[in-house]
């Protein structure tokens, strides 16, 4: 381990030397982002793309309120929303916590550039241990909680100041029998998310352990119930979906799977994407969710892999043109660094099977990329990317007409090798990449 750990701290450090050249741009002006980073807490860094790759990352804000080990992020308007691994509300307590924070802009006499910064507004129990994903709906009325090692996933009604309430609902699974997965992987039901779908209608569960989906209706925070379960093949292990509205009543589900390091893409017939429409339509139409293409993480004649946890698919996303898929792949048993793999994106109604194609892949530039996410402006200009093990976030710029990342534009680290990944950065998002 300690050859293992020597050699990233070398291949990394070259890295950035390597590409520490100024960016040189006109039109360019900082972003802000935030960081789960489960050592601190919530991170709020600005990115200046005109600066070195070693100083375009500042880190303005570090907010200790979000509870131990904070896991997952998101931002809605004016507010942030996280969740934390366990020790809510004391230390000697196993569940997560739900938390909720409120933006506000900073200027002191020893902050001469203003700083984006948080206040605490609430924090529940997310009704179980290992305090995964959160996110609120649509209207912004309902957040959820997934607990993955507490086997549950909760609901709470969410006021328009931010306030979050006690559990509506608190849902708990079981597994019948364990999984192929190994290392633990697939011995007990695993919710790993439990997100809304664009048009509210809907929340998703997706259970790595059971290689389940299990879907809801929603009616707000005091009406959600289960009206299906869809059953993957052993060895699955679905972990995040994404969403892209194809019209008023055709939604495209992408689900990244860990253990067998698939996407699949499904279609989600009968939601109501309109609000005019939904909002005064009585009787909903019934939800069919089909099926229509699935393809590997790992590149072109690969297939879906064993459950052995040689390689761990984590987070997908779509370029905000919807023209373009990234996928983060995590490589356990290799000094290399973890890539993204790139798709362009074909809708076709008539037919899907070749949806997804692939087309190659990119550097993340660390090890073990958790979760990344892409810049909200129009042109999907940056990807930023949360490296769990080595500890760093990094900027990378994209090319808008073949979708590749063209070169890194930021480095910042946050500590030293971590191979327990109980410290590094766990999600990051840019401030303005919430729903309209």
């Amino acid at each position: 381990m300690n050859a293992f750990l020597s050699f990233l701290f070398f291949t990394f450090a070259s890295l950035v030397v390597t590409y520490a050249l100024p960016i040189r741009e006109s039109e360019s002006s900082p972003h802000i982002l935030y960081v789960a980073l489960q050592s601190r807490g919530i991170l709020t860094l600005s990115f200046d793309p005109c600066a070195s790759v070693q100083t375009s990352l500042e880190i303005l804000d570090t907010n200790t309120h979000a509870g131990f080990m904070p896991g997952w992020l998101m931002t809605r308007g004016d507010k942030i929303y996280s969740i934390s691994r366990t020790h809510f509300p004391t230390n000697a307590s196993i569940s997560g916590g739900l938390f909720s924070f409120k933006k506000y802009w900073r200027y002191g006499e020893e902050d001469t550039h203003g700083g984006l910064g948080m206040s605490f507004v609430s924090s529940v129990t997310s009704g179980g241990v290992g305090g995964v994903y959160c996110d609120v709906s649509r209207d912004g009325r309902t957040i959820s909680a997934a607990n993955i090692d507490g086997s549950s996933v909760s609901i709470h009604a969410l006021s328009e100041s931010g306030v979050i309430g006690e559990a509506s609902y608190v849902f708990k699974y079981n597994l019948s029998h364990p999984g192929p997965g190994t290392n633990g992987s697939q011995v007990q039901s695993n919710p790993h998310e439990a997100i809304f779908d664009p048009s509210g209608q809907y929340m998703f569960v997706n259970d790595r352990g059971a290689d389940r989906i299990y879907i809801y209706n929603v009616d707000g925070p005091y009406s959600v119930a289960q009206i299906s379960t869809v059953v993957l093949p052993p060895g699955t292990g679905p972990r995040h979906s994404t969403f892209r509205v194809f019209n008023s009543t055709r939604t495209y589900m992408y689900l990244v799977s860990e253990l067998d390091n698939t996407v699949r893409v499904f279609t989600l017939d009968g939601v109501l994407n309109d609000d005019h429409v939904r909002n005064t339509t009585r009787n909903r139409p019934t939800l069919d969710l089909t099926l229509r293409q699935t393809v590997s993480t790992l590149g072109p004649g690969s297939y879906s892999t064993s459950p052995n946890d040689t390689y761990l698919a984590a987070e997908v996303v779509l370029s905000n043109d919807g023209q373009f898929a990234y996928v983060s792949n995590r490589a356990t048993t290799t000094f290399a660094s973890d890539t993204l793999a790139i798709y362009s994106v074909h809708p076709n109604s008539a037919n899907d099977s070749a949806h997804l194609v692939y087309l190659g892949k990119n550097e993340t530039y660390g090890k073990i990329p958790r979760h990344f996410s892409l810049s909200p402006d129009m042109n999907t200009r940056y990807a930023a990317v949360a490296n769990e093990v080595t500890q760093n976030l990094v900027i990378l710029e994209r090319d808008a007409t073949t979708g590749f990342m063209t070169r890194i534009v930021g480095n910042i680290s946050f500590g030293t090798l971590d191979v327990t990944q109980t410290l590094g950065p766990a999600a990051v998002i840019w401030e303005g990449s919430e729903l309209d």
